[in-house]
């Protein structure tokens, strides 16, 4: 098994009327689709992709509970449901992975990663806010959040206030540039780490994203646990922030699948300085999104 790493990096910017408000959308239905079913993208779909979105939404938390789930989590699954039944996986024909293999992936045994592991100590660095993702599950008892400024929110999707949760979801699922890793990470995403930003805020230290893989296989097995941590930041008109993300793997287990999505959002005048670094096994598979949206407001 050989390294694979992926990352694309994206700018847009979008419109936007401040008075405008999203439809909410009903609950999604669950995504488990016979191959025999018969539906109109079938001839575009893809059974080994349908088969990763179904053992992905087997893995989720939510899949054994009857209690609804967030508002911006529901929307972020459903668009990225709707996106696996059409979405074949790429090879080197497609011009956005002509110089990118993933058969290694595809030839592995992927296994989606159902919880978080209880038995680790993480540290990190004490001199900035932080926040750690092992396998994709946010860690709250690694929660470094000393000195940050009054309204700064940094932390899982379940513990913000109700304004910062209806501003997640005004954003979440608008993206339409995604891929399909994208989607699968939408999909396979237990939580949403989320960092706000109120306007005319200046976050002085960086904030420190520190994500961990944990489960791994070794290259004989050719077992390769996925996991899918998303992180959303929302800057506001004014607002400033430094974000440093890290990737590393537990030392031994060599063979994993990280599948990440950093999402950032940021309003007018709004900065966002950002670092990234890779510290992962040469024969894990790293696929990476970073995506940022510059809001411009235009008058009525």
């Amino acid at each position: 098994m050989s390294a694979l790493s992926f990352s694309p990096h994206l700018h847009i910017n979008i419109n936007r009327n401040p008075k405008l408000t999203p439809k909410r959308r009903a609950k999604p239905n669950k995504i488990r689709v016979s191959l025999q079913t018969t539906f109109p993208q079938a001839t575009f779909s893809d059974p080994f992709v349908i088969q990763l979105a179904e053992s992905l939404e087997d893995s989720l938390p939510s899949s054994s509970s009857s209690l609804p789930q967030p508002l911006p989590l529901q929307k972020l699954r459903d668009s990225s449901s709707q996106t696996l039944l059409s979405t074949p996986w790429p090879s080197r024909k497609d011009e956005p992975f002509r110089f990118t293999d993933t058969s290694m992936i595809k030839s592995s045994q992927i296994q989606p990663i159902t919880r978080p592991s209880s038995s680790l100590d993480v540290s990190t660095d004490a001199q900035f806010p932080s926040l750690v993702l092992i396998d994709g599950f946010i860690q709250n008892s690694a929660l470094n959040l000393s000195n940050l400024p009054d309204g700064v929110y940094v932390g899982s999707l379940l513990g913000v206030s109700d304004g910062i949760m209806k501003r997640v979801s005004d954003f979440i699922s608008e993206f339409q540039c995604g891929d399909l890793f994208w989607s699968i990470n939408g999909m396979g995403a237990p939580d949403l780490g989320v960092i706000y930003v109120p306007a005319g805020c200046k976050v002085e230290n960086p904030i420190y994203l520190k994500y961990l893989s944990v489960e791994g296989g070794n290259v004989d097995s050719k077992k390769l646990p996925i996991s899918n941590p998303r992180v959303v930041v929302l800057v506001e008109e004014g607002g400033e922030v430094g974000i440093i993300e890290e990737f590393v793997g537990k030392e031994g287990n060599d063979c994993y699948w990280a599948n990440s999505v950093l999402e950032v959002v940021i309003g007018k005048g709004g900065k966002v300085r950002h670092s990234y670094l890779q510290n992962q096994s040469l024969n894990a598979a790293h696929i990476k999104w970073t995506a940022v949206r510059q809001l411009v407001v235009m008058s009525l």
